[in-house]
């Protein structure tokens, strides 16, 4: 009876671990189950990662360019107000003939309508224009900044421009015939040809300006011509007398210093001469004269002299 319970009693033992050894193998999966949705959020969050990189390279790139374009823009800035400040030289065709006072014209012309300061426009210079002998055409040489230079030059080819609208106007747009005769009687004096003199003495030469050589030139005798000759004239006499005086002063200085030079050394001679002569009297009034033979000493040891009666001066005495 015994022996079938002890038989018994292991498959009651092994029973329990065959039913443990299923639900083991079922709990597996269960333990596994966090890893997996681990995984798959992992998995999940990968493309909106790589999204946001993508994102983070674009914005970095954008920026990039930004600054890119920035620099781009500052350094344009910067080479265009260095050409703009640049003084260059223009040259533009006006009609003539040009009044004396065409060139402070131009200057006040140029600043109204281009804005820039009178100080940075100059006439250089007029000349005529080549071709243009008989049209009375004349080349206007200025200097300026280089928008200037290129602002007046766009608005002199343009008659509807702020430039040939204004005070220069007359020069710059072409004249019929009716507006040149008004224009010619408009000049000024100054610019047109000065009406012959009466002549000095009887007999004196008509002289026709305007069949001479180069009579189609600038007049002559300038105002500013004038005083840069009278300011030129005032400061080298100036000069030429302060280096006058200089020359003088050092002349003088000359002089005095041979004249100087000259006594200081027959001084020197003269007193050498008396030196030595003064000490030669010394010598030779010491060697002639001796002051113990015109004051003869008195010696007590000279009166005491007889030395035979030291001893016995009474037996002596008798």
């Amino acid at each position: 009876a015994q022996a079938p319970e002890a038989a018994q009693a292991p498959e009651a033992a092994q029973a329990p671990e065959a039913a443990k050894v299923p639900a083991a193998a079922k709990t597996a999966p269960a333990a596994k189950a966090p890893e997996a949705v681990a995984a798959a959020k992992v998995a999940a969050a990968t493309p909106d990662v790589k999204a946001a990189v993508q994102t983070s390279s674009q914005a970095s790139d954008r920026l990039i360019m930004e600054k890119m374009q920035r620099l781009e823009s500052i350094l344009a800035a910067k080479e265009k107000t260095v050409q703009n400040t640049h003084m260059k030289r223009g040259q533009i065709e006006v009609n003539g003939p040009l009044p004396a006072d065409f060139p402070d014209r131009f200057v006040m012309a140029v600043s109204q309508a281009t804005g820039a300061s009178p100080q940075d426009v100059k006439v250089i210079g007029t000349m005529q224009a080549p071709g243009q002998a008989g049209d009375n055409v004349d080349d206007i040489v200025f200097e300026g900044r280089a928008n200037v230079i290129e602002a007046v030059q766009q608005q002199a080819a343009n008659p509807e421009s702020k430039l040939a609208t204004g005070s220069l106007h007359s020069f710059l747009v072409a004249k019929d015939d009716d507006e040149a005769e008004a224009y010619a009687d408009q000049v000024p004096a100054a610019a047109a040809p000065a009406p012959p003199a009466a002549p000095a003495a009887a007999g004196a030469p008509d002289i026709d300006s305007s069949e001479m050589p180069f009579g189609d030139l600038e007049p002559f005798g300038r105002e500013d011509t004038a005083q840069e000759l009278t300011d030129s004239s005032i400061r080298e006499s100036d000069a030429m007398v302060d280096q006058l005086e200089r020359a003088e002063v050092a002349e003088e200085k000359r002089a005095v210093f041979r004249a100087l030079t000259r006594l200081r050394g027959a001084a020197i001679t003269s007193y050498d001469g008396i030196a030595r002569a003064q000490t030669g009297n010394i010598d030779e009034y010491a060697r002639k004269s001796q002051w113990r033979k015109l004051h003869p000493v008195q010696h007590l040891a000279s009166e005491e002299s007889d030395t035979s009666r030291w001893a016995f001066p009474v037996a002596a005495n008798s």
